[in-house]
């Protein structure tokens, strides 16, 4: 199983699953979504086209990653707390930018060590950065930051460019929170966890991961 996929899905068959996700109009959740989304589609469109080094591991990776995040907005009240704190807020009236951030924050900063430590557990191999599957992980940065950088455009309109500037510096905030930092601080997690197997130490790492990005959730949501 792939986060909650059968052996063997597609990463066109979790496009599909994130789409049916059902999302309010005045779901906050949304705003993350849609970059997720796209971000899946065109990791998709590169394993299709066999641009990774290492295809198998891509695809459980992805399927697992996008899985845990579909489990968590099924069933928000079993999520980790990295994610409810955003579901607490996802019907206020804040910056779309602000909610895509948060959702990048706990998907990222607890989601994805996850996703790699079991992709690496029930694919074999390791996590070594000098391997061909760190090579296709790093890859994927300069897709989502060309389509963070886009989602900053689009979802930071005038009226919160005007909040902004009398209440914040939600540019600045855009700025400080690095999606290459965070995904490589989640490399070293992941690895972290493989190495640790299961046991109380895993279980101790694993609170302290959803820990912080909840309270990384909440400064962003503020």
């Amino acid at each position: 199983m792939s986060g909650g996929f059968p052996d063997g899905t597609t990463l066109e068959a979790v496009v599909d699953a994130m789409a049916k996700l059902p999302l309010a109009d005045n779901d906050g959740i949304r705003y993350f979504h849609q970059v997720y989304s796209e971000v899946t589609r065109e990791v998709a469109r590169r394993v299709a086209a066999g641009a990774f080094e290492d295809l198998p591991f891509m695809v459980e990776l992805d399927a697992t990653f996008a899985g845990l995040y579909i489990a968590a907005v099924r069933a928000p009240e079993a999520a980790p707390r990295a994610w409810q704190v955003v579901f607490d807020k996802r019907t206020e009236k804040l910056a779309p930018l602000r909610f895509a951030l948060a959702g990048m924050n706990a998907h990222i900063n607890h989601d994805l060590a996850i996703a790699l430590d079991l992709s690496c557990t029930r694919l074999g191999g390791t996590l070594d950065r000098g391997s061909g599957r760190y090579r296709d992980f790093v890859a994927i940065n300069g897709i989502l930051v060309a389509l963070m950088n886009r989602a900053k455009t689009e979802l930071f309109s005038r009226a919160d460019q005007i909040v902004d500037t009398a209440l914040g510096p939600l540019d600045d905030l855009f700025e400080a929170w690095s999606v290459t930092a965070a995904r490589d601080h989640a490399w070293t997690q992941g690895w972290i966890l493989h190495l640790l197997g299961e046991g109380e130490a895993r279980s101790a790492a694993l609170a302290s991961l959803d820990r912080t990005a909840s309270l990384i959730g909440r400064l962003l949501l503020l």
